[in-house]
C-alpha cells in the first residue's frame, strides 16, 4: 500500500502542528466533562477526508468547530449502531452479575451465568474483532458523503473488504498496535497522555484514509 509510512510523519511536516496539538489537548480535557468528544470525532472524520483528497498538509485546522461537532456525532451513531449488540447483551450480564453478589447463590443460577457468560464471549469475541477489522472502511465510507447510511451499509462494507482485505487487515492491526502505545501516554499521564493520544489518533485517521486510496489505486500491501 502506498504511503502508508507516510502516516506516521505527516503530522509533524505541518508548519502548525504544535499549536494544533494544544488545542486538541484542551478539547481532549472537555470530553471529559462530557464536552467536545463530537468535535474530536469530527477532526478525525476531516482529517480522513483532507487525506483522501491529497492535501498536502491534511492535519485539519480547529475552524469550524460547528461543523465538526455535527459530523462527529454522525460518526458516534454509526459506531454506536455496530456496539448496541454488545451494549445490550452486556447489560443482562452485569445484572446477573449483580444479583449473585448481592444475594445466596444457588448452583442453578451460578451455572446459569457461567452458560450465559459462555455464550456472550463465544458470539461477542469474533464480532469484536470482525468489527474492528471492518473498522477503517466503515470510517472511509462514512468520512466520503458523511452519511450515516454510508456507514451502516454492510454490503457495501463488506464488498470494500473482499476487494482490499489484505491492506484492510495491515491498517486494523496498525490501529489496534497504536491504541496500545497511546496508552504508554496514559501510563505517564500529564508527561504524555496528551501527545500520544492525539498522535495515535491522527496516525489512525491518515492511515484509514490511505486504505481508501489504495482500493482507488488497486494497489495491494
Amino acid at each position: 500500500m502506498k504511503d502508508l509510512g507516510k502516516a506516521f510523519s505527516f503530522m509533524f511536516d505541518d508548519p502548525s502542528w504544535v499549536m494544533k496539538v494544544i488545542i486538541a489537548a484542551l478539547f481532549m480535557l472537555l470530553s471529559l466533562l462530557g464536552i467536545g468528544l463530537f468535535v474530536l470525532l469530527g477532526y478525525f472524520v476531516e482529517l480522513i477526508q483532507r487525506v483522501i483528497r491529497r492535501e498536502q498538509h491534511p492535519l485539519p485546522e480547529w475552524s469550524d468547530v460547528g461543523v465538526k461537532l455535527v459530523v462527529g456525532f454522525k460518526y458516534f451513531v454509526v459506531i454506536l449502531v455496530y456496539t448496541l449488540p454488545i451494549i445490550l447483551l452486556v447489560v443482562p450480564l452485569i445484572a446477573l452479575m449483580g444479583i449473585s453478589a448481592l444475594s445466596e447463590e444457588s448452583q442453578a443460577f451460578s451455572a446459569f451465568i457461567a452458560i450465559y457468560t459462555f455464550g456472550y464471549m463465544l458470539l461477542m469475541v469474533p464480532y469484536i474483532l470482525f468489527f474492528t477489522l471492518l473498522t477503517p472502511i466503515i470510517t472511509y465510507r462514512f468520512a466520503l458523503r458523511e452519511r450515516i447510511g454510508d456507514g451502516l451499509d454492510v454490503g457495501g462494507i463488506l464488498a470494500d473488504f473482499r476487494r482490499n482485505w489484505q491492506n484492510t487487515l495491515v491498517v486494523a492491526l496498525i490501529s489496534v498496535g497504536l491504541e496500545s502505545f497511546a496508552s504508554i501516554g496514559i501510563l505517564g499521564f500529564f508527561v504524555g497522555i496528551f501527545f500520544t493520544l492525539f498522535y495515535a489518533y491522527v496516525v489512525v485517521g491518515h492511515t484509514y484514509g490511505t486504505l481508501y486510496l489504495s482500493t482507488q489505486e488497486g494497489t495491494v500491501a
